[in-house]
């Protein structure tokens, strides 16, 4: 009963997140902050803001572990993800690294922050934070989903996904070329998932 209560509420966070496709800006500009930036500017400023865990992270056996736990996660949502598209004849998605960094540094911010949403508290969208890290692109899209409690959260977080037509419709696009999928997980054990696609 409380597993089918907890995936019904994790169904519902799901469904409550429809994904957000943004065309990309023409020219090197984009809007940010109040302010218009060359992109110059914003690379200078972009590893340091991106980057998914520290050097003081780095320090810690029990860290390490997390961080391999991490990558696991990551590889068998992403093996997972193309599986959905290799099964209906549709191109399998490349790992973009670069895109890695900003997918799990937001996965992080989700759970060390207490936030669950495709704006963060600075109400900065995916499209900021993909161009904040001089990544080019022409269309997005981003997938989140929360997993608690679960022996398997890739399996829930995916069929979640798959169950909700926006977020299914990112997964199935095979115009996207693309994607990363960033983890992590919190002090109270709930994994955060962020997949980024692009084209």
């Amino acid at each position: 009963m409380r597993k089918a209560l907890n995936l019904a509420l994790c169904l519902a966070a799901l469904l409550s997140l429809a994904e957000r496709v943004y065309p990309q800006e023409s020219g090197g500009l984009f809007e940010g902050r109040g302010r218009t930036e060359r992109r110059d500017e914003r690379e200078d400023r972009a590893r340091p803001r991106t980057r998914p865990y520290t050097d003081e992270d780095l320090k810690h056996p029990t860290s390490i572990r997390l961080l391999r736990d991490i990558e696991l996660l990551e590889q068998e949502c992403l093996d997972a993800i193309n599986l959905q598209r290799t099964s209906r004849g549709i191109t399998p998605l490349k790992l973009s690294e670069d895109l890695l960094y900003v997918a799990r540094f937001y996965s992080r911010r989700m759970a060390e922050e207490g936030f669950f949403a495709h704006t963060d508290p600075e109400g900065r969208t995916v499209r900021q934070r993909v161009n904040e890290a001089g990544i080019k692109w022409r269309v997005l899209g981003e997938n989140l989903a929360s997993s608690k409690g679960y022996i398997n959260p890739v399996a829930v977080s995916v069929r979640g996904w798959m169950e909700s037509p926006g977020h299914r419709k990112n997964i199935l696009d095979g115009s996207y070329s693309k994607t990363a999928v960033g983890v992590w997980i919190s002090e109270n054990g709930t994994v955060f998932f962020t997949e980024i696609f692009l084209k």
